[in-house]
């Protein structure tokens, strides 16, 4: 339980991030990203020694498949990469996210899809926004805009993305909480038969 709430809370951050970082960029010149990406970084590297510590105090709670550590190490290195070497990030930061982008709604289109096997309601939002996210990176990588259009479009898929994960989750504890609710219908219905 207690690693479901700390990945709830990386992807809340992670999903405000997105918003609050695409609302700066449509607003702030690359060249004022140095010392943010610098920032940033430090806080990526901290996040990731946060996960691996995390791993560490929980002994004889680990489950198989936990890749908690390999996450926090790769954390660490692209805390480390953003951190020293900012201006890599700066230069090519709207092909970055839009790649970090794609990966975070790969995984959202699998949930999508998993609730469609469950029957559940709201397979079509999550399915609908993680492909229309994963369009708009495309169009990103793939595009040769100018510098207003990208910002645009940049701004626009970091908005969606955060706001898709944190729909996402509301939509999930709501299914939880549902799903929960039958199983004690049920319960109630086989006591009483």
């Amino acid at each position: 339980m207690k690693k479901i709430k700390f990945e709830k809370w990386q992807l809340i951050v992670l999903s405000v991030f997105y918003i609050v970082f695409g609302i700066i960029s449509a607003a702030v010149p690359r060249e004022n990203f140095l010392t943010f990406f610098n920032v940033l970084g430090l806080v990526i590297i901290v996040a990731g020694a946060f996960s691996i510590l995390i791993w560490f105090l929980r002994q004889g709670t680990h489950t198989a498949h936990s890749n908690q550590v390999a996450w926090g190490t790769l954390y660490i290195v692209a805390g480390t990469l953003v951190w020293m070497r900012p201006q890599i990030i700066v230069s090519n930061y709207p092909m970055v996210f839009a790649g970090c982008v794609c990966v975070d709604s790969a995984l959202r289109l699998q949930y999508g899809l998993d609730l469609r096997e469950m029957r559940a309601n709201g397979w079509q939002l999550a399915s609908g926004s993680a492909l229309l996210a994963i369009l708009l990176a495309l169009i990103i990588l793939l595009t040769d805009f100018s510098a207003d259009l990208q910002r645009v479009v940049f701004t626009l898929l970091l908005c969606l993305d955060g706001l898709s994960n944190l729909i996402m989750l509301v939509y999930g504890r709501l299914l939880r909480k549902a799903q929960v609710r039958a199983v004690v219908i049920r319960d109630e219905q086989e006591e009483d038969a």
